[in-house]
């Protein structure tokens, strides 16, 4: 099996993010019920403005029960590879011809840091004037979903689950 190269590694991990930081803001402003789904099993590090959260189904509960509406901003964001080889049992399978799994299947098994800078405005919709866009922080460490069978463009599985987050709102 050929190594994955650089420039596999920088695509595949660009497109995770994008696919990511699209899917992921959306599900916070209209799809709050799905919010659970972003996150690794059993549980992930998270922490929302210096509070400890349990997992993802106590995040969905936040955003479900506590938060007002609220409208993303995203203004930029970017990804590193963090482990090239992160190990997981779907990385191991052979592909369907029963050969080694390489190029960008191979390099789906990686951890990626993810950091996204935006604005958030909390009320009813984006065009809700009266209320001030606050500055937010968010930092995300995604990882292979090894039930994935479809990303977030397709039906299936989310290829990348959230196994670490950060958020902070920037005053």
């Amino acid at each position: 099996m050929a190594a994955v190269t650089e420039d596999t590694l920088t695509k595949v991990s660009t497109d995770a993010a994008t696919d990511f930081v699209q899917s992921f803001y959306s599900a916070l402003q209209s799809a709050r019920p799905t919010i659970s789904s972003f996150y690794s099993q059993p549980s992930a590090s998270i922490l929302f403005n210096g509070n400890a959260v349990a997992d993802g189904a106590a995040v969905q509960d936040i955003f479900m029960n506590q938060m007002p509406s609220a409208y993303y901003e995203v203004q930029s964001y970017d990804c590193q590879v963090l482990n090239p080889s992160y190990p997981t049992a779907a990385g191991l399978q052979p592909d369907i011809q029963g050969r080694p799994r390489g190029g960008a299947a191979a390099a789906r098994n990686m951890s990626i840091l993810v950091l996204v800078s935006g604005y958030v405005r909390f009320g009813e919709g984006k065009e809700s004037f009266d209320t001030p866009n606050r500055g937010f922080s968010e930092t995300f460490v995604l990882v292979p979903n090894p039930q994935a069978d479809g990303g977030f463009k397709g039906r299936g599985k989310k290829h990348w689950l959230i196994q670490s987050q950060n958020f902070r709102l920037v005053v």
